[in-house]
């Protein structure tokens, strides 16, 4: 069984079980490697909270949506629904320690689910990312309340909050440039990377709008499979697809 302790390892392991050409090698990589971490994360809580009511483990980013590549960062909030800070606070602190040794990116917060409502109405980046938030282990409900909390904020103020969604997306793709374009384009951040596909999630969200399939889910799944490969390849949690890994990518991708 796969531990804290041999994530890191095994998932790196696991991402190279399979010729990166099979059909279907992509999706199937990185379901694998988000079933694999999920795993882990619940045999850590297990043994450190046990099953307490009314608190949880819960993810967002690339675990939240099963997307996760061979060194993506684990993005993961404690989340409460107690009057007390304390007992959540006992457990995330013991949480916390394994995760950061375990050699993989971690970014940690432990939340009420008031506290989540409140982050959210004042930072962009935590309402899209929020939206996206998975249960991993621990209280189920209080994540579905995360979620239909923030979901329900979303849609209330979706159109008083275009207008800075707008100026914070062409605020990035003016500081990271166009990925078709850049020699070496930060395959996340870059105009066309895998950052507007967490935008068009968010706006479907919203219900103003759908967002498009067939092309831009093709178009999404190349760049998820460049980014496995650059990180299998260099061994890092890297985004940024250089010059001198380019050739070897190819390679790697048929």
């Amino acid at each position: 069984m796969t531990t804290i302790a041999t994530l890191r390892a095994a998932r790196l392991t696991r991402a190279g079980a399979e010729e990166f050409t099979a059909p279907g090698a992509g999706p199937r990589r990185r379901a694998a490697l988000t079933e694999l971490t999920r795993m882990a994360l619940q045999a850590l809580w297990t043994e450190i909270a046990g099953d307490p009511d009314g608190v949880a483990l819960a993810c967002t980013g690339s675990l939240a949506r099963g997307d996760t590549g061979p060194l993506g960062d684990l993005d993961l909030i404690v989340v409460h629904h107690r009057r007390s800070d304390a007992g959540p606070a006992r457990i995330a602190e013991r949480l916390w320690y394994p995760l950061w040794d375990c050699g993989l990116g971690l970014d940690h917060a432990m939340r009420s689910v008031t506290e989540c409502r409140r982050v959210a109405a004042a930072d962009l980046n935590v309402t899209t990312a929020l939206l996206d938030i998975g249960h991993i282990a621990g209280d189920p409900r209080v994540v579905d309340h995360v979620r239909a909390d923030l979901a329900e904020d979303w849609r209330k103020h979706s159109r008083a909050r275009l207008p800075e969604l707008i100026e914070a997306v062409t605020e990035r793709h003016h500081r990271a440039g166009d990925l078709a374009q850049l020699l070496a384009p930060d395959l996340k951040e870059s105009r066309g990377g895998l950052r507007d596909m967490t935008v068009l999630r968010a706006l479907a969200v919203s219900w103003l709008t759908d967002r498009p399939h067939g092309r831009i889910d093709t178009a999404h799944g190349e760049l998820l499979d460049v980014r496995d490969a650059v990180q299998m390849l260099t061994e890092r949690p890297r985004n940024l697809l250089t010059q001198s890994d380019q050739a070897d990518v190819a390679r790697m991708l048929g």
